[in-house]
Order: C-alpha cells, then structure tokens, then sequence
C-alpha cells in the first residue's frame, strides 16, 4: 500500500466533503436572501397599492391636502421600489442553481475519492492503475473549483460549524487523520488501526 498516495486520496475526500457541505451553506443563505427579497417586494407592492386606493378616495371627496402628501408617498415608494429592483436585479435563483449544482459535482467526487481510498486499502490494483485514477479524479476536483460561484466567510464558518470542525481562521485546510475519518466508515479508517 503506498501511504503518500492514500494520505493525497484522503486529503481530497476531505477537501470534497467539506466543499460540499459549503455550497450548500451558500445554497441556503441565498435562498434566505431570495425570501427576503420577495417579501420586500410584496410589502412594498402592497403599501402602493394601498395608497393608490387611499389617492381615488381622496380624489372623491375632494382631500387637496391628503392628496399631496399621498401622491409624495405614492412617488417615494415608487422610487425606493425601482431602485430596490435594480439593486437586486442580479439573478440569485441562477446563482443559487449553480451552488446546489457544483454541491452535487462535489458529492460525486467525494464517492469517487472514497472507493479509491477503498482501492488502495485493500491492494486490489497495481499502483500504476490507482494512479491514473488518483489523477483524473484530481482534473476533475480542480476543474470544478475552476467554475465554482463564489461563496462567503459565512459560508466558510457554517460549513465548519456543520462539520464539527470548530473554527479554524486560516483558509487554507488541513486534515488530521481523526478529522478525515470522521467522514469515513469505520472500515475505511486509519486512525482506529494505529
């Protein structure tokens, strides 16, 4: 078994785990922000809609001084709702698609690192095979960062959170072996075996 490549293939698995579980961090907290938006727009929509039917009554009774400070409110709302729909005109659903998308992308290489983990263990192909496979399966990790959506210091600090993994302030990860095996079946473990 040769140790520098599955401590390589379990760096990766790790690197694909924790990816994984931060882009759907960014999926969730755009979809929060989708949300937040659409009620926005609602409350906004329905405060004007509310003062157009308040400026007809007004017009009926003869209300001067009503209607101007209606027709003010009538125009600040306006406004703030044009400018509020081109400050959130950037396209989150599709951002957020690509999230979820590049989450999935993800998943798949994780079981891929996993049964090459698995290959490796067990000796069942020769080493030039394995690493063939470790390497293609590396294009594959660094071409999906390649296109990835960005993601956020929040993102980065939930997707710790909801790993166990505390708060590690530095970008850059590394992995102890107790770390990676938390994410592996027991019989893919090393730190057990010691």
């Amino acid at each position: 078994m040769n140790d520098k490549l599955l401590a390589a293939t379990r760096f990766y698995f790790a690197q694909c785990v924790f990816m994984n579980n931060l882009h759907y961090k960014a999926y969730n907290r755009l979809s929060k922000t989708q949300n937040k938006n659409r009620y926005i727009t609602i409350g906004i929509s329905g405060v004007t809609l509310l003062i157009i039917t308040l400026h007809i009554i007004c017009l009926e009774e003869k209300l001067n001084d009503i209607l101007s400070v209606l027709s003010y409110i009538g125009m600040i709302l306006t406004a703030t709702s044009l400018i509020f729909t081109m400050y959130s005109k950037e396209d989150i659903g599709e951002i957020k698609s690509q999230h979820k998308n590049i989450a999935e992308e993800y998943k798949e290489l994780r079981d891929e690192h996993m049964s090459l983990i698995e290959i490796i263990m067990s000796q069942a192909d020769d080493e030039k095979a394995i690493r063939r496979k470790a390497q293609e399966i590396q294009k594959w990790y660094s071409s999906i960062g390649k296109y990835s959506p960005e993601t956020t210091y929040e993102d980065y600090q939930g997707a710790q959170k909801g790993l166990g993994l505390g708060s590690n302030t530095n970008e850059e990860f590394s992995w102890s072996d107790e770390e990676i095996d938390r994410f592996l079946p027991s019989s893919l473990r090393i730190s057990d075996k010691s």
